[in-house]
């Protein structure tokens, strides 16, 4: 049964707990529904318009700015499993990122940022080290707030259309990232705040289609958040709840360094890698033509 439970949520954290930002960063496409422009038809890259609208809509920039870090801890309900779970996750302004998803008599399921490095950990699989698209939508997500990040990370925003979801009028907007992915969200036209989400996600369980609706807004030190969360990724839902949202902590140092077994699996790849390297050079100098004396 765990085999099901991929780390999907953590990997959402860092948006799905920040009312109208940028999508999860996941590597995603759009959803199949998605409108297609017409034949001749130019949409409007309406990107820094949409970063203004999100900012706004969480805080004022300048208060967002001061954050040095955030832990976020919530409880998690796996449905369809009849499995609780506690969530823990952590990042900072230097790009620091860490969650953990505890599940009693599992044990814990952890991902991270650290030193640039991208890394997964848990009790079925042990340590990996993420590269391409999974560590690409994880290093998006590594910021304390990502819509102060928007232009950074993507290269166009268009607005795709509008629905109604929950009795919330709602504007759909598609994003490119830079990583050429498209993610598809809804946005409340009367705050801006973002209300669905709909993607397919790449993860180390290949790609799963994801939605996931955000309520209960409160506001934690004047920066809007959401509260609730009801995620729908494959044929799995999960409901989550955060019971507390900090800023400014002093972090713990789980939170700060990768596990253990992960350091030394970087270890390893960095030694596999200098091994490689001498071998390569090695075989340069025995292929060299010898010098003729004269």
């Amino acid at each position: 049964m765990i085999r099901t439970i991929p780390l999907i949520l953590g990997r959402l954290m860092a948006f799905l707990l920040i009312a109208a930002m940028s999508l999860p960063a996941l590597s995603v496409r759009g959803s199949s529904d998605t409108p297609a422009p017409t034949d001749g038809e130019i949409q409007e890259n309406v990107l820094e318009a949409l970063q203004q609208k999100m900012i706004g809509a969480i805080g004022e920039k300048s208060a967002l700015e001061k954050v040095k870090n955030r832990r976020m801890i919530s409880s998690v309900s796996i449905v369809d499993a009849g499995i609780e779970a506690k969530n823990l996750g952590f990042v900072s302004a230097d790009g620091v990122m860490s969650e953990s998803l505890s599940i009693e008599g599992y044990g814990d399921f952890r991902q991270g940022v650290h030193g640039g490095v991208v890394w997964t950990s848990d009790p079925i699989n042990g340590p990996a080290i993420l590269s391409g698209p999974m560590k690409d939508q994880i290093l998006r997500s590594a910021h304390v707030f990502p819509a102060l990040h928007l232009q950074e990370d993507y290269v166009s925003a268009v607005l795709s259309g509008e629905e109604s979801i929950n009795d919330v009028e709602c504007d759909i907007y598609l994003l490119k990232s830079k990583s050429d992915t498209e993610e598809k969200y809804w946005v409340s036209k009367a705050d801006h705040r973002t209300i669905q989400v709909t993607l397919i996600a790449d993860s180390p369980m290949g790609k799963i289609p994801m939605k996931v609706q955000l309520g209960d807004f409160k506001k934690v030190d004047e920066i809007w958040y959401p509260h609730t969360m009801l995620i729908e990724q494959g044929i799995q839902t999960m409901a989550l709840e955060v019971s507390q949202i900090q800023h400014d902590v002093e972090p713990e140092e789980t939170e700060l360094a990768a596990p253990k077994s992960v350091q030394a699996l970087i270890e390893r790849k960095k030694g596999s890698k200098k091994e490689s390297g001498a071998e390569k050079e090695e075989t340069k100098e025995e292929t060299k033509d010898p010098v003729t004396e004269p």
